[in-house]
């Protein structure tokens, strides 16, 4: 057998001059090379290449796996980023099996299997099985849960929830999506719904920015560890086209609870079902509409009374992704109702501080009360509506037939 060809199980690897630190598998097509320390799964296709790792530290690429341009480096050295618990912390590339990358840069990044992109530049960064990564995704110190897809900027950002999607790559995200939502159970007890997807939708031209970070305090400049970095948390929402958050900077220690984090005011937090638009910043609560910065223009529980459509095709793409598991979001809905209703009213009744007017208050608790009487948001326990909802032509509005 010819130096640097490897012969494996099934049949002889197309690879010539191949380094002694690169591993190759059967029946893997290797062109215009220079590899080094790595190791190639079987049924490959590694065209344009450059595939670099270091001693201790190989890339290392799965079966069935496709890569065009290539250009794919671990270097062994760490960069972290961390937020209220979520981490990610990526020193080696690895890829898993059917990867396939066409005209892309990945630098410390693992790509878990299933994964697509396209024009897309990732680095120390970690995304989950079968995302797609459009074009011009540019991801960076970042992690993805499972069938997401991104194409956008994305930097510092932890979505732990599957199915996110920001496919517009005039976007930039930095941004917490957690998979764990806080409900308030019936018995008035405070309770978490884990690892639920998080199927929040943002629109094209959105920006989650930090404006006017401040240097952290130092005994010097050369010390200081640099500015305030706010990131945004954001559960099940829909942000819409041409969007600005304004991530405030709050940085919370540790795990803090996320009954903990509703209740802060350094933080912006787009609650479950929230619809916004335009500028905004802060707290947005769950099922409310947020337009412009002004707290007096917020509209509480809106979505649940003008716009429920856009809350049943946030749980309808819910009950897609768990499947037969789908009874796990039996409470969501109502319990979010029931811990909702309990923040305004601690804001109602001054034992926190509010934005919010009196009367704004009073509106939104008395949607919240109404909708969750009623029994229009109750699930049976495989996960499905216990009254069916249908689409009024005449009123342009999604109406629930309960009672």
């Amino acid at each position: 057998m010819p130096e640097g060809d490897y012969e494996g199980d099934e049949g002889v690897s197309s690879v010539a001059g191949i380094d002694a630190t690169v591993q190759v598998g059967a029946e893997t097509e290797i062109q215009h090379s220079v590899l080094q320390h790595a190791e190639v799964g079987t049924h490959c296709r590694i065209i344009n290449s450059v595939v670099e790792g270091r001693p201790g530290c190989p890339v290392i690429i799965g079966d069935q796996v496709t890569l065009i341009n290539c250009h794919v480096q671990s270097t062994g050295k760490s960069s972290r980023f961390d937020f209220c618990g979520a981490a990610v912390d990526v020193h080696q590339t690895r890829l898993g099996d059917g990867v396939s990358f066409s005209n892309s840069r990945l630098l410390n990044t693992i790509v878990e299997a299933g994964g697509q992109g396209v024009g897309a530049s990732i680095d120390h960064s970690h995304i989950g099985p079968n995302n797609t990564l459009r074009s011009f995704a540019n991801m960076t110190h970042s992690r993805t849960a499972a069938a997401c897809n991104i194409g956008s900027e994305v930097s510092k950002t932890l979505i732990l929830g599957n199915g996110f999607v920001s496919e517009h790559y005039s976007s930039y995200l930095s941004l917490l999506a957690p998979s764990d939502y806080p409900i308030l159970t019936a018995a008035g007890q405070e309770a978490i719904l884990p690892e639920l997807p998080n199927t929040s939708n943002i629109g094209a031209g959105t920006v989650f920015a930090n404006y006017g970070g401040e240097p952290l305090p130092a005994a010097s400049l050369s010390e200081s560890p640099g500015s305030a970095k706010g990131t945004a948390v954001v559960y099940g929402s829909f942000v819409c086209i041409n969007c600005r958050v304004i991530n405030r900077y709050g940085q919370p220690e540790g795990q803090p609870s996320p009954f903990d984090l509703l209740r802060r005011s350094d933080l912006t937090i787009l609650g479950f079902g929230s619809f916004v638009e335009n500028k905004l910043t802060g707290r947005i609560p769950a099922f409310a509409y947020a337009s412009d910065l002004s707290p007096s223009s917020h509209r509480l529980g809106w979505v649940l009374e003008k716009k429920p459509g856009i809350l049943l095709n946030t749980i309808k793409k819910m009950q897609a992704l768990l499947g037969p598991d789908a009874g796990r979001l039996q409470e969501l809905v109502q319990g979010t109702l029931r811990l909702e209703y309990r923040l305004l009213q601690e804001e109602l009744d001054g034992s926190r501080h509010t934005f919010y007017s009196h009367d704004q208050l009073q509106q939104g608790l008395s949607i919240l009360h109404e909708q969750l009487q009623d029994g229009r948001w109750t699930m049976d326990e495989t996960g499905q509506w216990m009254h069916p909802w249908r689409f009024d032509d005449q009123r342009q509005q999604w109406i629930c037939d309960v009672g």
